[in-house]
């Protein structure tokens, strides 16, 4: 993942273009403006699989539609 200077995050949950190997993944952190951090490990082994990081992106990207929808009210 690239962050820039604000925290901005580009790029894809699965890039595979080298600057993220989906491999070896132990752990995802959320960390939200408000300080608040949601932090998901696997429960059935010590990394997380395809499925669940396949999971993991659509959360992800519901919780950004979410959120977008609140800031325009």
């Amino acid at each position: 993942m690239a962050e820039n200077g604000n925290k901005g995050w580009r790029g894809t949950p699965l890039d595979m273009g080298g600057r993220l190997d989906p491999y070896g993944i132990q752990e995802i952190s959320l960390e939200y403006d408000s300080g608040d951090e949601d932090v998901f490990r696997p429960r059935l082994s010590k990394e997380f699989g395809s499925y669940e990081l396949h999971q993991m992106s659509a959360y992800v990207e519901s919780l950004t539609a979410s959120m977008r929808k609140q800031q325009r009210q």
